[in-house]
């Protein structure tokens, strides 16, 4: 019997609801980041990147991870440019043999009350829209890592599920998609030191626990090894 292969669409709906709302330009991206491929004969395990740019952003980052066709995991990332404080939208999405698994938010800059209620309150309804999705047996509803906690929103979707739901994930991550974009439109640049002075220690600090603890990380390091992954994290997926 031959392997079944999986396709998702999630990083062409980024680019297709985004790139309906804002201007998007490709970027030039290092060959050996944009296409990595794992070192056993087959080259059966592949990562693909795409960089672009994004109105007050540092860029749009994304990526497809394929195992043998076996597994696709989607993931990205749209940090804010220097002198904005708009919330990172990160992704993963990963569709395997039992389920699909999706961790979706805005991962705000701040956390008072101002800035919760003009880019992140909006979320409050989306994430109750898609609540009712139940999880497959043994499945997860929130991240484990305590970390990680730090950085949630309060309306991240996180969830394990039947692949029969993919078409709601699929609305679900439109959605995020939508609210991110009005983030875009409303943010002005900061004019107050002490505000950008917190916006740029909420970032380091952001940058430096994704790097060491981003679980993506492992099966990169397992595929690519640990040099390349470190390079890839620091120099591009999560890159200042």
């Amino acid at each position: 019997m031959r392997e079944k292969k999986f396709t998702i669409r999630f990083n062409q709906i980024l680019l297709e609801e985004m790139g309906a709302r804002v201007e998007l330009k490709p970027l030039q991206l290092d060959p050996d980041l944009k296409v990595k491929y794992s070192d056993d004969d087959a080259r059966s395990i592949c990562v693909t990147s795409q960089l672009l740019t994004c109105p007050k952003t540092a860029h749009l980052r994304m990526g497809e991870m394929d195992l043998k066709g076996s597994m696709i995991i989607h993931f990205g990332a749209i940090p804010p440019a220097r002198e904005y404080d708009i919330p990172i939208l990160g992704y993963t999405f990963v569709y395997a043999n039992k389920c699909l698994i999706v961790i979706l938010d805005l991962i705000p800059i701040a956390k008072e009350s101002e800035y919760m209620s003009t880019y992140i309150a909006p979320l409050k309804g989306i994430s109750q829209k898609y609540a009712e999705i139940p999880t497959v047996e043994g499945g997860r509803t929130e991240l484990m890592y305590e970390w990680v906690k730090a950085y949630e929103s309060g309306y991240s979707l996180y969830r394990w599920c039947d692949k029969k739901y993919l078409p709601d994930m699929e609305n679900a991550f439109r959605d995020y998609i939508r609210v991110f974009c009005d983030c875009i439109k409303k943010a002005a640049p900061i004019n107050d030191p002490e505000i950008r002075i917190k916006r740029d220690e909420r970032m380091e600090q952001y940058i430096r626990d994704y790097i060491a603890n981003d679980p993506g990380g492992a099966p990169m390091k397992m595929h690519f090894g640990e040099e390349w992954t470190e390079r890839y994290l620091k120099d591009f997926l999560f890159a200042p």
